[in-house]
């Protein structure tokens, strides 16, 4: 009884309020795209170059293998073979994360590209001992910018993707909707 009268009070005063529609603020609110331009762009460069610059390391890999120690041809071929599975894994990761806005997709391309993928390209970019043509040095350095964009730019999206996910959990609790998706 009192709660019909509270809202034809309020409905006097507030003309409109009783028809406000939580539900489509939660939905509109959770409609927002929030991929990242950025992180995409470098993405996509990073998956044109990257057959590029594989043919160009195994033509320099075949080059030069007779003309490494024995010691510099296993960690040539294994920091090679290393870098083109983590590259696929973290090529992968970023568009899935990205493009689908999935948060541990994102952190796991984020996590592979700081801890395993930079550290490795750099070794083999400054290491003299792996006798890099100027071919291949170039490649790499254009690998390492891609990565080093791709670092910076999936930093950002990965902090607005999470913004973005915790206000819809948030606002799915104010509303008391079930947060299906």
């Amino acid at each position: 009884m009192w709660k019909a009268k509270v809202i034809t009070a309020s409905d006097r005063i507030f003309p409109g309020l009783i028809y406000h529609d939580r539900e489509k603020q939660f939905y509109d609110a959770g409609n927002i795209i929030k991929s990242s331009l950025p992180l995409q762009m470098a993405l996509y460069f990073n998956l044109w170059l990257f057959p590029i610059w594989f043919f160009v390391i195994f033509l320099g890999i075949d080059a030069k293998y007779y003309y490494l120690s024995s010691i510099y041809k296993f960690i040539t071929v294994t920091l090679y073979i290393t870098i083109s599975v983590l590259e696929c894994l973290r090529l992968w990761f970023g568009y899935l994360g990205n493009l689908v806005e999935k948060i541990p997709e994102l952190a796991s391309f984020w996590l592979l590209s700081t801890l395993l993928q930079f550290p490795l390209m750099m070794f083999m970019f400054w290491d003299d001992n792996m006798q890099l043509f100027l071919i291949e040095r170039t490649a790499t350095g254009l690998m390492i910018l891609l990565v080093i964009a791709e670092i910076i730019s999936g930093t950002i999206a990965l902090k607005n993707i999470a913004e973005h996910h915790s206000k819809r959990f948030y606002m799915a609790q104010l509303c008391g909707i079930d947060n299906k998706y």
